[in-house]
Formats: structure tokens, sequence, C-alpha cells
């Protein structure tokens, strides 16, 4: 069976690749494996009419079984009816939280609609895969969830919790990764907030406002985020919105305490083995890192356990198992 990796421009974003690429060298046991990456990184509609050149050329070059699309480049459906297609949808946080009226109906039409014209869709989530079905109407066996895969690099590094002074990592600066509710809540908490990403203006003022202990880093490769988490103690996730939620397992699987959010997909991703907290609540979080503080080794060992559902020989299957049942042959 020989399949075909789609990624967007890695310009675009490192974070799907990142998921996949672990995935797809997993995939080199079962299968032949290629992968293609899109020349253009922006949604023009010059850019997409050539990366939907660029990718017919490419897949009509080859003689692949099965045609992946790793994520977001759902304009590229409409052209690929005749392979075996399957689309990994990671979240529609770029349709649902579109503000632009014209732009949502382009990423309705292109983004959305297009869903169906796939053999196949997974999603990353539950949650996910709940939202589409109130978007789109999919056909019977078409859609399934297969969570993200874990990177095999993420493993367990013991350490010494400071109590005194803990080290928390919060991951991610985009608004909906809710710094400012992370912020107000370590006042008066002795700790060291360690920020990946890119500070406001009003981030470094609040920061310095309340006199916060603060380490700041942006563009960090796969290995220093991977340092990141080895040498925090707790982990920050009280995401507003997320297709899946990273960091809760990579932090699991290094052996730290997380604390995220209450709601989906993040309690979908934890189990029972994080601090969930109220994201909107910045009491319920400062409470939600005291607790991390005063009982964080029972969640260590419940992380541990956790992580076992995203292996990546684990997800790598399942993945697999569907390829055979799109192509329909015994292997």
């Amino acid at each position: 069976m020989k399949v075909l990796y789609i990624y967007r421009n890695p310009q675009m974003g490192y974070s799907i690749g990142k998921v996949f690429s672990v995935i797809e060298c997993e995939m080199e046991k079962y299968c032949e494996v290629s992968h293609i990456f899109l020349p253009c990184n922006n949604y023009s509609f010059k850019s997409m009419y050539r990366n939907i050149r660029y990718t017919l050329f490419k897949v009509n070059s080859g003689k692949y079984d099965v045609i992946h699309i790793t994520g977001t480049e759902n304009y590229l459906l409409p052209f690929l009816r005749k392979y075996n297609t399957i689309i990994t949808v990671h979240d529609l946080g770029f349709y649902t939280q579109q503000k632009s009226f014209l732009k949502k109906i382009k990423k309705y039409f292109l983004w959305i609609k297009t869903l169906r014209l796939a053999k196949r869709v997974s999603f990353v989530s539950e949650k996910s895969k709940e939202e589409a079905l109130s978007f789109v109407n999919f056909k019977k066996n078409q859609i399934l969830t297969i969570y993200n895969a874990l990177d095999p690099e993420y493993n367990y590094i013991p350490k010494k919790f400071n109590v005194k002074c803990p080290v928390i990592l919060h991951v991610g600066t985009s608004e909906n990764k809710n710094l400012k509710n992370t912020i107000a809540a370590v006042i008066g908490i002795p700790c060291e907030l360690r920020i990946v990403g890119n500070l406001t203006e009003e981030n470094r003022r609040q920061l310095e406002i309340f006199f916060i202990k603060y380490s700041n880093f942006c563009d960090l490769s796969n290995e220093e985020v991977r340092r990141e988490y080895i040498d925090c103690d707790i982990v920050s996730f009280s995401s507003f919105y997320e297709g899946f939620g990273m960091p809760i397992i990579e932090g699991q699987a290094t052996g730290r305490v997380v604390v995220t959010s209450d709601q989906s997909p993040m309690k979908e991703v934890a189990g029972n083995a994080a601090i969930f907290v109220n994201p909107y609540s910045v009491d319920s979080i400062r409470s939600g890192f005291i607790k991390a503080i005063e009982e964080n080794k029972q969640y260590i060992q419940l992380g541990l356990n956790n992580i076992k559902r995203f292996s990546v020989n684990n997800i790598a299957l399942q993945y697999y198992n569907v390829y055979k049942t799109m192509t329909k042959t015994k292997q």
C-alpha cells in the first residue's frame, strides 16, 4: 500500500507537521509512505490555485492507494474526488471564531462544505467531530475520531517538585490560550511563570505591575520546547478553545502535573489525570495552581497511565486500519 501525506507550507505553522511526522515515521512499518509540502503559505486564490496544481501534479505522478491531507487544506478535496482521500480535521476554530462575515462565507464553502467530498474524515477529538456535525451532513461511516499521537521523544523525567517557588509553564499566547487570566491567577503565589510565545505589551504591563517573576521564550525548536517541560513543575493549559491540546499529554508524559480547562476536548484528552479549572474564573485557576502545589504527586502516575492511549504505534495502527478499509485490500 502506498500512502501520500500532504502537509501545508511549513511557514504556516509547525504544529500539524510535528504531529503527523511521527505518525508518518511509524507508518513506514506497515506501508510505503511519501509526503509533500505545499508551495504557498497563504490562502489567497492565487496561492490556492498554485497549491492545487502542485498537488495534482504530485498525485498524478505516483500511483498512491491513499491520499492523506494532514490538516487545514480542505479546499483541495474537490480536486481529489477520484482518489481515496482522507483528511484530518484538528479543529473548526478557523471558521467558528472568524469575525469577518466575508471571510466566514469563503471558509464555509472552501473548508466546511468540502469535507463531505473526502472518502474519510478523521477528527482529533470527539469535540471537533461534534462541532463539525453541526455544520455538515456526513455520509454513513464517513467520519471517525483518531487522537493525535504523542512524540516518542517525550518520556518520563523525574524532578523534585519545587514547593517554595514552582515553575509554571504556559504554552501559547494566542487569545484562546487564556494568558491574561493565568497571569491574574498567579498573583500572590510564589512562582516563576515561563511563557512560550509572543507577549503583547498588555501582557508585559500586567506581569510587571504585579511584580510577577517570569521569563519568555519564542521560536523554540522542538527540543527546546521539550526541555521547557522537563524544567517546569506545573503545566498550565486553561485554554478557552482547542481541537485537542498537545501540552496536556506532553506534560503528562514528562511527569508533570497539568492544570487545564474543565471543558472539551481538554477533559477528553486529560482523562482523570489533570487538575481541572474553569478557564473563565481567575479564582478557579488560582485554586488549581494551589492544588497542584499541594497535591502534585498523585497526578504524575495518573498522567503516565493516561498517555498510553496516545502512543504513536497505537495511533498509526488506527490510521492503517482505516487505510485498509478505504482501499478494501487485505494486508
